[in-house]
């Protein structure tokens, strides 16, 4: 039993790490190309290098850092390419959960949302584009959630890391962009609130639309024509 409670422990800190790392790199603190040292991680955390390493490794399988022998692990970073195909999926995926929501949603649910819609207004008046990339996050987390279709949702968070940076990078370019992105997403929730199927889908593609076409205009013309 208390290696059982060890593994639990070691298991929850691996994760931890994970997240803090993970977030850095999201957010932009750790931009592509910079290595990440497990030593260097274990000591300002006050942790085992152990803990970072299985860290690095899942980040390493989730495609957001490269690790290569003896010389540690390096975030990467996809091409606008890579970006396109997956807004393309997230596309399809992000309009079938809306339509599905529309049917099942609940007044609490309702209310989560609209807080969260309430939060991405204070981001804007505070021009915090970090804040507002992970609230509008929230709100489609919580729109898979109310789907209720487990691996829809999994897909969903794998590729939602995908485009963070990018679309951290663009919003920061263009922040007059974040008042319309919060129009957009009023329309879906007024759309799921009168369980319209077809609406809360259709303005979920057109709002993935507009976040490509945002990212494409703000993005370099290095970034467009090779991979980072």
């Amino acid at each position: 039993m208390e290696n059982f409670t060890k593994i639990k422990d070691y298991e929850l800190l691996s994760k931890k790490v994970y997240r803090l790392i993970k977030d850095r790199i999201t957010k932009g603190d750790f931009k592509s190309g910079t290595k990440i040292y497990e030593i260097g991680i274990a000591r300002k955390l006050g942790v085992s290098r152990t803990p970072v390493r299985e860290a690095l490794r899942e980040l390493a399988a989730e495609g957001l850092v490269k690790i290569e022998p003896n010389l540690g692990a390096m975030v990467i970073d996809y091409s606008i390419d890579d970006l396109q195909e997956v807004l393309q999926i997230r596309r399809l995926i992000e309009g079938f959960a809306a339509s599905i929501a529309a049917q099942k949603i609940n007044e609490v649910e309702l209310k989560e949302l609209e807080k969260i819609i309430s939060k991405m207004n204070l981001c804007i008046e505070k021009e915090d584009v970090v804040g507002y990339s992970e609230a509008n996050a929230e709100f489609h987390d919580l729109i898979f959630k109310i789907c209720g279709n487990k691996r829809l949702s999994k897909i969903h968070e794998n590729l939602s890391d995908t485009d963070h940076r990018f679309r951290i990078r663009a919003l920061r370019k263009n922040s007059g962009r974040l008042k319309y992105s919060l129009q957009e997403h009023k329309k879906i929730f007024e759309a799921l609130k009168g369980k319209n199927s077809e609406k809360a889908e259709s303005f979920s593609k057109e709002h993935i639309d507009k976040v490509w076409k945002n990212i494409l205009k703000n993005s370099s013309k290095e970034e467009r024509d090779f991979p980072q």
